[in-house]
């Protein structure tokens, strides 16, 4: 069986910052094998490296393993990076699993933290 999942975010950013804030923060790295790849969360979720298409940014997954949220969290928490009006969209193979707007997951990630 195949995963293929993708994250795309339509708005234009730096890639470079949004990859320095994976590593600083939240332990991104090299992958070791694979040249334009990367590795974050344990045992390492890999993911290549985002790139810039005509009117978004696509995040895509392989080796049949599905993204890590932590791609989406760094997003989350860095409002520099996207603003709130940036749609998200991921999908798994035709599969829609989430489209809205990254201000619509930082109001649910405040609230997820408010309750805890």
């Amino acid at each position: 069986m195949s995963i293929r999942e993708n994250i795309e975010i339509f708005h234009q950013f730096n890639i470079e910052k949004y990859l320095s804030v994976l590593e600083k923060e939240f332990g991104s790295r090299r992958h070791p094998a694979q040249p334009g790849c990367y590795l974050i969360d344990e045992p390492g979720n890999p993911f290549y490296r985002p790139r810039q298409m005509e009117d978004h940014v696509s995040i895509l997954g392989f080796n049949k393993v599905p993204l890590s949220d932590t791609l989406l969290q760094a997003l989350i928490e860095h409002p520099e990076i996207i603003p709130d009006r940036a749609v998200v969209r991921w999908t798994q193979e035709q599969e829609l699993i989430i489209e809205t707007t990254i201000g619509d997951l930082r109001k649910l990630d405040r609230v997820d933290k408010d309750s805890q």
